[in-house]
């Protein structure tokens, strides 16, 4: 999946633009991946793994979830770095030896990754993530709106400006 914004408001996922050079890029790797099929059992010597995924907005969170059936809870990773979300894992083939005079092989294998960016309005500390039944949700909470508030004007004497710029009261500047 390559770099389009598809916007909820504020949450921003990567995939493909319709009509676009990755279209034409899909299609050969698509060929690509064709040409290089083992051609006595028909199965992909490179295979991807791309899982769907569906985005929702609630008032107070976003809820990403992600089909990932065969996937075990082991082989996932969500992390969170500077404002991006990233999914990854893998979905491994279980090789399995049958006396037979074929396979055919529909179902992709593989690593994959998907990335969100996040808006400025998540708790990236409070995001959950849990797997059930094949589907990943990874559970964004909004921040809660700054609220209007007064600064209190202090004088001079003392208080955060004093101790953070060093500066030394009227006191200690008589005993030099």
């Amino acid at each position: 999946m390559l770099f389009t914004e598809v916007t909820m408001k504020h949450l921003t996922r990567t995939q493909n633009r319709p009509g676009s050079l990755w279209d034409f890029m899909n299609d050969f790797e698509r060929a690509f991946d064709t040409a290089l099929t083992d051609r006595t059992s028909g199965a992909p010597t490179m295979a991807r793994f791309n899982p769907a995924v569906d985005v929702d907005e609630g008032d107070d969170h976003y809820l990403v979830s992600m089909d990932l059936p065969g996937v075990k809870e082991s082989d996932i990773k969500v992390d969170v770095h500077l404002g991006q979300l990233t999914i990854s894992g893998k979905r491994v083939q279980e090789t399995k030896k049958e006396n037979s005079d074929g396979r055919y092989f529909e179902r992709s294998f593989g690593s994959f990754q998907r990335s969100f960016t996040l808006p400025q309005e998540v708790d990236s500390d409070k995001i959950e993530a849990r797997f059930e039944n094949g589907v990943l949700e990874v559970f964004i909470p909004k921040a809660e709106k700054a609220q209007a508030r007064t600064i209190k004007v202090e004088n001079a004497k003392g208080g955060l400006f004093s101790r953070l710029l060093g500066e030394k009261s009227k006191d200690d500047n008589k005993e030099h």
